[in-house]
């Protein structure tokens, strides 16, 4: 199984964990994204800002360097940004502080710290995550329990499985390889209807890329 060298050298070693899959990324994210995703990157913010309020309070799952965070900073009240990856989040922590941002918190953590309290978050958002994500049920479970009813829930996944492209190709050979974590193939009609069983209303839905596809998807917590 293949995993990076600290010299870029791929060698053969064990399945790698999230963790550090994400910390490896963590070192060139920004630069890699480049003008290929940057536009896709600044739909997903304009579309969730139209979800966001002055008073409201976020929860950033998978934050990653913060990109979108760093967007949604100025329209909100507070922002809890949490990521598995400690590198991921100490570049995200670092963004907020060279560019004033005094009103979000980054943490190394995951969707499960108990010291995230049910029906705290206004919004929850989820950039580029559920594709990443194997207990899909159980993470959308948990994500409406953190949402006060009627919450917002904003996420855009890559849908891996709606067409070939040699980006699906690549993370499929890499997820069974092991030079990956799980990464999950949907379609987008799929991914919006698993969102919807999860007890959501879908408000919106839009394809922010071309290929692979990018499924943005604004939903409402039912109210209990």
């Amino acid at each position: 199984m293949l995993y990076w060298t600290e010299e870029g050298k791929e060698v053969l070693c064990p399945m790698i964990t999230e963790r550090d899959f994400w910390n490896h990324r963590s070192q060139n994210y920004d630069e890699q994204i480049g003008p290929q995703y940057e536009r896709a990157y600044q739909l997903t913010a304009e579309r969730t800002l139209a979800y966001l309020k002055q008073e409201d309070r976020v929860l950033d799952f998978a934050c990653g360097t913060g990109i979108v965070t760093l967007e949604e900073a100025p329209h909100v009240k507070y922002i809890r940004a949490i990521d598995i990856s400690d590198e991921m989040a100490a570049k995200a922590k670092q963004k907020m502080a060279d560019h004033g941002v005094t009103n979000v918190e980054v943490t190394q953590t995951d969707l499960f710290d108990p010291c995230l309290e049910p029906d705290s978050f206004d919004v929850v958002t989820a950039f580029n995550v559920l594709c990443y994500v194997e207990n899909s049920d159980a993470v959308l479970a948990r994500i409406k329990s953190l949402l006060k009813p009627g919450g917002r829930f904003l996420s855009a996944t890559d849908c891996l499985g709606e067409k070939l492209t040699k980006v699906g190709v690549k993370k499929w050979f890499k997820s069974h390889t092991g030079s990956m974590p799980y990464v999950a193939f949907y379609k987008m009609k799929e991914l919006e209807q698993r969102i919807a069983g999860a007890g959501f209303t879908v408000l919106e839905r839009e394809n922010l890329f071309p290929a692979p596809p990018n499924l943005f998807v604004a939903a409402q917590n039912q109210k209990k």
